[in-house]
Formats: C-alpha cells, sequence, structure tokens
C-alpha cells in the first residue's frame, strides 16, 4: 500500500462480480452525508447541530456503450430497477493493492440511459442510496481497506495481517466480488480474520459462508453485530471447498462508536 496522493486512473469500478473498469469513464460522487438537526434552546447563545441519519451513494457511471455477450455493460445493466453490490477501490499512484481505501456498498440501480449521438456511444447509469438489508443499515460507513486485491488465488493466507492501528468493538463488515473460479458448482469460504499481533494467531470474525464461486460472477455484504470485537491485525483467507481456485476481491469496513 503506497501512501499519498493519486489519480482517477488507478481507479476500479466492480459491480455484482463484473469488472467494469474497462468500461467506465467515472463515478461518484462517491458520497457519506448525514441528517443536520439544531439544537437552539431559547437559553443558547451559539446554536448546535445534531447528526442523524447517513445517506450513502456511489452516484453515477459515466461509461462507453458496449454490448459484448455477458460481460458487456448493456447485458449487465440494461435492467434497472436493481439492488447492486458495489465496490471501488482506489489504488496509490498504482493499481490498487492491499491495505488501499475501498468504497463498497449495496445501492438500487434507478435507471440506464443511452446516448448514441456521441463518438463512442456512451452511457449513464445512476444509482439511488442504500439498498443493503436491515443489517447492514445499522452501519454508517462505506469507506473501509482491501484485503484481497481483484487476483488469482489458489492457496491458504500465512501472510501477516494488515494493522488497524488499535481493536474496537463496533463491529463492521465484508464485502465481497468474486470474479471466477475453478469450475461450475465448485464451492468455497471466502473469510475475514483478525488477530492480536501480526505474526500471532488469527481467528475468523466474518465470512461468507460455504458459497458456489463457481456460478462466479457473484457478490454480495455480509456484516457482523454492530457489538462485534475486531482485534488490531486482519487479513483475507480461503476455507477451501471443491473450489481448487477464486479470482475476487475483498474489503473490510470496520464499524463506528455508536
Amino acid at each position: 500500500m503506497a501512501v499519498g496522493r493519486t489519480l482517477n486512473r488507478y481507479s476500479r469500478v466492480y459491480v455484482d462480480g463484473y469488472d467494469l473498469s474497462g468500461h467506465t469513464r467515472s463515478i461518484g460522487p462517491l458520497a457519506c452525508t448525514f441528517q443536520e438537526g439544531n439544537d437552539d434552546p431559547l437559553t443558547a447563545d451559539v446554536i448546535g447541530t445534531w447528526l442523524g441519519q447517513a445517506t450513502i451513494s456511489c452516484g453515477t457511471i459515466n461509461a462507453m456503450f458496449d454490448n459484448t455477450l455477458v460481460t458487456g455493460m448493456h447485458p449487465i445493466l440494461k435492467t434497472p430497477p436493481a439492488k447492486r453490490s458495489v465496490m471501488i477501490p482506489i489504488g496509490i499512484r498504482a493499481a490498487p493493492a492491499q491495505g488501499d481505501p475501498v468504497f463498497c456498498g449495496q445501492f438500487n440501480q434507478s435507471d440506464y440511459m443511452t446516448d448514441p449521438g456521441v463518438t463512442p456511444s456512451a452511457l449513464t447509469i445512476k444509482f439511488s442510496p442504500s439498498a443493503a438489508d436491515a443489517t447492514t443499515l445499522a452501519y454508517a460507513d462505506p469507506w473501509g481497506i482491501l484485503l484481497h486485491a481483484n487476483s488469482y488465488t489458489s492457496d491458504l493466507n500465512a501472510a501477516n495481517g494488515i494493522d488497524l492501528i488499535a481493536a474496537t468493538s463496533d463491529g463492521g463488515y465484508m464485502a465481497y466480488q468474486v470474479f471466477s473460479a475453478s469450475g461450475a458448482g465448485h464451492t468455497a469460504n471466502i473469510i475475514v480474520e483478525d488477530g492480536l499481533t501480526a505474526g500471532g494467531a488469527y481467528t475468523t470474525i466474518v465470512s461468507t459462508g460455504v458459497i458456489d464461486v463457481g456460478t462466479a460472477p457473484i457478490a454480495g455484504i455480509v456484516a457482523m453485530a454492530t457489538t462485534a470485537s475486531v482485534r488490531q491485525f486482519i487479513r483475507w483467507q480461503v476455507a477451501w471447498g471443491t473450489a481448487t481456485n477464486i479470482t475476487f476481491a475483498l474489503a473490510f469496513v470496520r464499524g463506528k462508536p455508536r
């Protein structure tokens, strides 16, 4: 993971297990905005503000029209309304790598607009605010860290984890995008583990459970309880079922104090 400023070209756009980066010109704004209410009793000399619920949105995808079977923007996104699992890793001066920031969530695709009058023909796809289930809606932060970049793996992870600086007891959630796997019907369990020290023992804190990764592309979000503990170090892991390899991306978002 590099540190510092970066360029738009190092961002990636993953939707429902498809890498749409090669079609997308831009996406955003990536927004997390809280309601505001005035705290203004008669006796106060200064008006304060209470923050309420968050509105989270990944904004609009501006893309190039492409009707390639299965993997083109048109066959993937042409049928709104639809609930989409979206992950946007932002690489720092390079393609996204472990430890880089990720914006992720589930959003309703609200439209699909084409502009064949420009060259090349363009698409505009808007998303409504967060459409996750009740468990995930308990979290008001869409920004996490990338634990596994979009890449092929066929092994267990024995590497040291990412240092989160300190342990917390505010839970969190994982977001995953599975792009391909070893074969139809093949299974695996994608896992986030935590540990007390970088080289110590790791245990599962949240996982997909055993899923059919062979039906990829697939994607989703799995949330922890909002009071669950997350230790200082975290890493990705795979418990192999019948699958022998997976190409996937994995992110984790820690919860905030409530």
